[in-house]
């Protein structure tokens, strides 16, 4: 009898760890896949150069981003505003300058890694993925990744380092310079700070901060 208690105890456990588990990990996929490819990206960095660190970084950040949720929120009441070819065009250059930014900034390797330390469940289905991103002999910075789920697919909507919002922050920026001065303006200063990226990435930059 004792045995056979025990014996269901441990199916039932092993029955239910599957439904706690499987969402968390499911949803760290997508930011498993960006982290490691940023790692990567830093080990080679020198061989790759910029142009090789955006080639490689581009596909991933395509996979793992929920890049229409991210616009709608940047862009604010603006979004609703815009037709269907001035959305994508937004888009578009919105994943250039995100691969851009992380071929620039993560152009060194220093023995950094990206440790998962938790989750938290958020509103409508959302996950909260908190992240360390250790190197020697320095402060972690901590990351945290806001993933929702579409279509059966978890992706990244925003990226949160040491407590700032990188979304927020593009939305705070973005809607001022299409209130001041127009959509078209705001995708040419995009397109300009992707050309700085470009021409500037020589310079030492500190891994582990998008901007």
């Amino acid at each position: 009898m004792i045995f056979k208690l025990i014996l269901g105890l441990w199916l039932v456990c092993l029955a239910s760890f599957p439904a706690w588990a499987e969402p968390v990990d499911e949803a760290r996929k997508p930011v498993d896949k960006l982290n490691e490819t940023l790692i990567q990206a830093m080990k080679g960095a020198d061989k790759l150069g910029y142009q090789g660190r955006y080639k490689l970084i581009g596909p991933v950040v395509r996979d793992t981003f929920e890049f229409e949720a991210v616009s709608q929120i940047a862009l604010g009441s603006h979004w609703k505003k815009l037709d269907k070819a001035q959305k994508t065009a937004f888009m578009e250059k919105l994943i250039d300058l995100s691969v851009a930014t992380y071929a620039a900034q993560f152009n060194g390797y220093g023995g950094e890694s990206f440790v998962f330390d938790s989750s938290q469940d958020l509103k409508n289905g959302k996950l909260l993925l908190r992240y360390n991103f250790t190197a020697p002999k320095e402060k972690p910075i901590k990351f945290e990744y806001i993933v929702g789920e579409l279509n059966g697919q978890w992706q990244i909507i925003n990226i949160i380092v040491d407590g700032i919002s990188d979304l927020a922050l593009k939305k705070a920026q973005y809607t001022s310079v299409i209130d001041r001065e127009g959509f078209d303006s705001l995708l040419n200063k995009l397109s300009q700070k992707i050309t700085d990226y470009s021409h500037n990435n020589a310079a030492p930059a500190k891994p582990g901060k998008p901007g």
